[in-house]
Order: structure tokens, then sequence, then C-alpha cells
């Protein structure tokens, strides 16, 4: 049976629209899968209508010209987006590095908040809460691929929403959505994870996976068709209500190199609602603008190329490597907003060891170079499971904190359960000076008193001062006790672990202590006046 063209055309046509809808496919001339996609469309609807039964050789020609031009276009595109012909652009898409002191950094100006949660230990939570409720459990399981960690009131939690067990589950409840999140309280100082489950008024619709247009993907793309769409992120603003932060990327380097977020796209999970921000029109509660893989690659590129292709590859004068697999790199809230941060060391550098800690902000891609030597997370790692050989306990990744004054490695460690049993600090300069204990203020004090016992230099930002105590507090943080002092010389509430001193709950008012202290923390009690 003979087919016209213009049939032919039709159901070329019809097969490609409806493979577009159901695969939520966008178009922009920086996707290279769009315009090969969109290329092969072309090509083919050409190849139909020049196609000549009389005078193949016509065909052939005009059909060959067309896709030489695609090739040409192609290959053209990917010489100009090169590392090699461009790689001082990509050096600089990183941006300005900011270089901070510890001292000012983990200073009294900023505030600096780490999780002693990790992932696992979070969805562990998480998973165990969901089994308490029999009717939720046998309908639900938690999206782990989405599991945020975010601010949220100033605090760090992880949300994830949930999702149907089963296809046939989801089909069943396909107007009834997902009426469903986690949110599991990781920061505050919160050595175990609290998991709680929230109920929403109105369930969530529109989701990764969902069928039919709720499908997130193909809702975004068909609603902003020529944006060039990235991944997404699971985030709820400060009333708890849920959204999907979608990202918009752009390429910085020729026509398809150094990826970039142009803007992101805040979805309402309930009512599908979009729009589109610009980077720095960003809702204040978004959290998850910059994905970490892209981070890291600008960090790269910039330690990489700052001196040219040919030198990160022959004389590599200047090259240094940032640690980019998972387990080398942790996060950290600074001043609300979280950060990824790694090491820095030349390339001839041995992996265990940093020149520097870079962190970056994964709202606004700022980057803070911290130019201070020390060892890298998988040595701090591997230091303390030294001291727990014999109970087989695993630590998270390590976080670096100011304890006592001294940059520090804090990680928790986990049974083979995942249980938290302990913790460890392991000093970033020195790895010989490390603790371990099943409470926080246990491995503190012992931490201190290895400084305390040795030739060590306090940081230079310490001072000596004699005090007079007119006030003092005693509070309870996460089960942790810590006093705050008024004192007469100055306007500074200074505050004092009592893990530093067991004499601290005999002080009173009009007593006269030589503290030495790091801003507003003391960090060693020399000798009472």
């Amino acid at each position: 049976m003979k087919v016209s063209r213009k049939v032919l055309i039709v159901l070329v046509s019809v097969v490609f629209i409806v493979l577009d809808i159901w695969n939520g496919n966008t178009y922009n001339f920086m996707k290279v899968e769009s315009m090969v996609y969109l290329s092969g469309f072309i090509l083919l609807i050409a190849g139909i209508l020049l196609l000549n039964r009389n005078d193949y050789k016509k065909f052939i020609k005009l059909f060959s010209g067309m896709a030489l031009f695609f090739a040409i276009v192609f290959v053209l595109g990917g010489l100009m987006s090169s590392r090699m012909i461009n790689a001082k652009k990509y050096a600089n898409v990183i941006g300005t590095i900011e270089q901070v002191e510890f001292s000012d950094l983990y200073g009294k100006d900023h505030t600096v908040e780490m999780s002693y949660v990790d992932k696992d230990s979070a969805l562990l939570s998480a998973e165990k809460k969901i089994g308490e409720l029999s009717d939720v459990s046998s309908m639900f399981d938690i999206n782990n691929r989405d599991f945020s960690q975010i601010n949220y009131k100033g605090e760090m939690v992880r949300v994830a929403p949930f999702k149907y067990s089963s296809p046939i589950k989801q089909l069943l409840n396909l107007n009834k959505g997902v009426p469903y999140y986690v949110m599991v309280q990781t920061g505050s100082g919160n050595t175990n994870a609290k998991a709680e489950i929230i109920t929403l008024k109105q369930p969530m619709k529109y989701y990764p996976g969902a069928p039919l247009h709720y499908n997130l993907k193909r809702h975004v793309a068909f609603n902003h068709k020529f944006s060039y769409l990235g991944g997404w992120n699971f985030e709820v603003n400060d009333e708890g209500h849920p959204y999907w932060i979608v990202s918009t990327l752009t390429k910085e380097v020729g026509l398809w190199g150094a990826q970039n977020v142009k803007s992101i796209i805040v979805v309402d999970a309930v009512s599908g609602e979009s729009k589109n921000y610009k980077i720095d029109d960003v809702p204040e509660w978004v959290d998850l603008v910059y994905p970490t893989p892209m981070l890291l690659s600008h960090a790269k590129d910039h330690y990489s190329l700052s001196k040219g292709y040919i030198n990160s590859k022959m004389q590599q004068v200047g090259v240094k490597v940032i640690d980019q697999d998972n387990g080398t790199y942790n996060y950290v809230s600074i001043d609300d907003e979280i950060y990824v941060f790694t090491g820095i060391r030349p390339i001839s550098l041995d992996e265990g060891s940093t020149t520097g800690l870079l962190f970056m902000s994964t709202k606004t891609g700022k980057a803070l170079s911290l130019d201070l030597p020390g060892i890298s997370l998988t040595t701090a790692e591997a230091t303390s499971i030294g001291s727990i050989q014999e109970k087989n306990y695993v630590p998270t990744t390590p976080v670096l904190q100011n304890v006592g004054g001294y940059p520090t490695y804090v990680m928790s460690l986990k049974d083979q359960s995942g249980v938290i049993r302990g913790f460890s600090m392991v000093d970033y300069q020195d790895y010989t000076k490390s603790s371990v204990g099943s409470t926080i203020k246990e491995v503190e004090k012992t931490y201190l008193a290895l400084h305390a016992d040795s030739d060590t230099l306090l940081p230079e930002d310490s001072q000596e001062l004699t005090i007079t105590i007119t006030e003092i507090k005693q509070v309870q943080i996460e089960g942790n006790t810590f006093y705050y002092l008024m004192v007469e010389e100055s306007d500074e509430i200074y505050n004092v672990s009592l893990s530093l001193d067991d004499k601290l709950p005999f002080y009173k008012a009009n007593d006269r202590l030589k503290v030495k202290v790091n801003g507003n923390k003391i960090i060693e009690i020399l000798e009472e006046d």
C-alpha cells in the first residue's frame, strides 16, 4: 500500500510530539542532547520531502549536505567549548575566591553549625519513624534520592517526600497525591537524628515519577519549553510548605562548555504553580541552587587550568587538585547558608594532606578559601578508625569545627547497624592529637587536655585576661552543660563548657579568674586570683 508523503510526515510528527511530551524534552541551543534530537527530526522530515524516486543522486546530494552542515556545527561547537582552547575561561567560572582566616570564619562574627548526623543515619531514623505507622508504611516509602539537607528556620535539617511503594498503588491513588514528607533534625547539637512525619493539609500531586501530567519533569518542561533544565531538589519554606527547586542552566564557555546555573524554577509540589527566579532574586528560604558536582567541577577547573591547559598537563606549575570523591568532602552551615567544603593541595602532595580548605555556598556559589595546611577528611577518618578498631565502629565524614580555638575535625562513630555510639575529634593540623569517647563532653575534655599538656601554641587571636565574675548561669544544650559569665571588665558575655574545668559549678559572683579566651569563648582557665 502506497503511503503519501503528507501522511508519512504527519505520522513522524505525531511520534515526535508524543515522545517529546512523554520524555519531558526542552529545547535550548546550549543543550547538546536536545539539539541532536531536533536535528534528527529535521533530517528525517527533510529526507521525506526531498525523496525523489526518479533522481536519487539529487536526494543524496541535498540530504548529505544538510547532514554535513549539522555535523560541522557540532564539531565547531565542541572545539569552541574545549578546555584546550579556553583553559583560563574555565578557570574563571568559579568567580572571585575570598581568602579567609580560621579565626575570622570560625569567630564570633559568624555562626558555624555542623551536623553529627549523616545522611544514612538520618534515613535510618526516618525509616524507623515511618515503620511506627502501619497504615503509612504499608502504602509509602521514603524518597531517599530527594533527601535534601537544608536550613529550616535557622536549623540544619534533612527533608524528603514520601513515595508510593509500588506503581499500582500510585495509579490507584492518582488524584490523592502524596500527603506526607519527613523532616529529620540533624543540627543544633543533636547527637542523634530526630525524625518527624509532616502531614499536609493538601497532598503533593507533582513529584518525580508521578503519572501523566503530574510528573515533575513533564510539568516543568511543558511550562518552560525553551529553558535548559537541570536537576531538582526537594525543599520546604519556613511555613513547612513543600516545593521542588529546579535549576535552569547556561554554558559559560563557547556553546557547550562550563555548565553553570542561570536561574531556578520554584514549583509548588501541591498546586504545580511554578515561577522562574533569577539568581539575584532567589527566595530567602531556598538553600539548594548550585549542585555540589557543579561546584566541585568549577573548583577543579580553577585550580588546574589557571595557568593554561598545556601547563596543567606538562609542567604543572601551580597546579592544585581538590578532593571530590564521595566521602572526601562534606557540608557545614555558615550564617544559615549550606556550604560544601573540601581539601586543596598541590598535585604533587600526598592525598592525606591539604594546604587549605575550600568552602562553596550551595545557595550563592560564593567561594571561600582557608589557607591553612592540615590533613584531609579521609586521614581524619583513618585516625579515628585506628583508635576504635576493636569495636568496629564506622566514622561519619568529618566536619571542621572550632574546638577550644583549634581547627578540629569532628565526627560521629556508628556501629554496624548505623546507630551513633560515640564521637571523635582529630586536630586538623596535628592528627596525633585525637580523642574518642561515648559523649561529646567526654571527647572534648580529653581533646583539650591533650593540647594543654603539649607545647602546641594556641591560635594567634587568643588572649589572656583577668576577669571578675558579676553573674554566672548554667545552661543545658543537647545534654551538654555550658556556663555563661558576665564580667566587670567588659560587656562581653563569655561561655565555657563544663568539660573544661570541673570547678565551674562552684564559681560565683566576685570570683576573679585568669583565663585564656578565643573571641567570647573561654578555652582555658589558668588560675584563680
